[in-house]
């Protein structure tokens, strides 16, 4: 109990540390992840003091690959639910409902077929077992990553603003880019008080040939509607991609004799990925976020998680042993 309880402690102060230091990096998941599993064991063993401690650790530690399971398969299944046909295909949301289902389900079949089924339907379900864990535990690294940056963004003071984009509504700015326009408009009224006059760089490429670029309506709408003056505003009007957002308003930035990190005004659930990209080119930014509406939400989550994830493809297959690992301790335990 000893042993846990310091490992409890050891893991909370890495990881305050970790966020403090930089919170625009996965590995503040992982130490959360490992602190929560730690603290949840101490007080399993607290509580059961006839449970030994192996028995213990390896009790919490399903339990939470078992949460993360059902929470990425319940967001999955909501969002398949909630993506407009305008958003996707009946085919796509149908597919995407059905792996989310198959995500939920898996628990289930792992524990019928460790009871009763022969030795190859067991390892077809292990094997099931491990995938659906796997994932599931990382999308709690990617929650405990990406929600307390939301909530605890890091103040940056710099002279300059990026206001990611997204797509226009026939040609129109929409709520949700709206919001991240509102966002840049009050970092900047925050740091008029400061004594800084930032300048502020809508950036987004054109959707297609009958809408404007994404940079120039936003830029209307910061000069016409937020009344800022145009000559605090530099459209980008070229990027694709987040990568390309900063890019280029880094450079346009530069240009204009600013220097230093900047701020990144984007939506919420977007903010930890513009901040870990932000972060991969080297630069200072602090990425902040407005809330996204509950309806969408589910979906954006879901494509962070996956975009996200991407970034680091060696890390999950190096971790996936361990999940394996993980799995066949249950199944010997059932």
């Amino acid at each position: 109990m000893v042993g846990v309880g310091s490992a409890a402690a050891l893991s909370w102060t890495a990881y305050l540390l970790l966020f403090r230091q930089d919170a625009r990096r996965l590995r503040t998941g992982v130490v959360l992840l490992l602190a929560t599993f730690s603290s949840i064991s101490l007080m399993v063993q607290l509580f059961a003091g006839h449970l030994p401690t192996g028995a213990a650790l390896l009790l919490v530690a399903g339990a939470l690959g078992l949460i993360g399971t059902l929470f990425l398969g319940l967001t999955v299944v909501t969002g398949s639910l909630a993506v407009s046909p305008r958003e996707g295909s009946l085919r796509g949301r149908l597919l995407s409902g059905l792996g989310g289902i198959a995500l939920l389900l898996t628990p289930w079949v792992v524990g019928e077929a460790a009871a009763s089924a022969g030795p190859a339907g067991i390892g077809a379900a292990a094997t099931a077992g491990v995938i659906a864990m796997h994932l599931g535990l990382a999308y709690l690294v990617f929650l405990g990553t990406t929600v307390p940056y939301q909530w605890f963004p890091p103040r940056c003071e710099g002279t300059g603003i990026i206001i990611l984009g997204s797509t226009l509504r026939d040609g129109e700015v929409p709520p949700l880019l709206r919001r991240r326009l509102d966002r840049a408009v009050a970092e900047r009224d925050r740091l008029l008080g400061l004594g800084i006059d930032p300048l502020l760089v809508p950036s987004g490429g054109k959707g297609d040939g009958e809408t404007p670029a994404e940079g120039a309506a936003m830029a209307a709408y910061l000069t016409s509607v937020a009344g800022v003056p145009p000559d605090r505003v530099r459209a980008e009007t070229a990027a694709r991609t987040t990568r390309e957002n900063l890019l280029l308003s880094h450079r346009i930035l530069d240009e204009a004799g600013h220097r230093g990190s900047y701020i990144i005004s984007t939506s919420g659930y977007h903010a930890f990925r513009a901040a870990l990209l932000a972060r991969g080119l080297g630069y200072g930014d602090t990425a902040v976020g407005e809330p996204t509406a509950v309806s969408y939400l589910p979906t954006a989550t879901l494509r962070e998680y996956v975009l996200t994830m991407s970034y680091r493809k060696r890390w999950i297959a190096a971790s996936l042993p361990v999940t394996a690992g993980l799995v066949i301790l249950l199944l010997r335990a059932a």
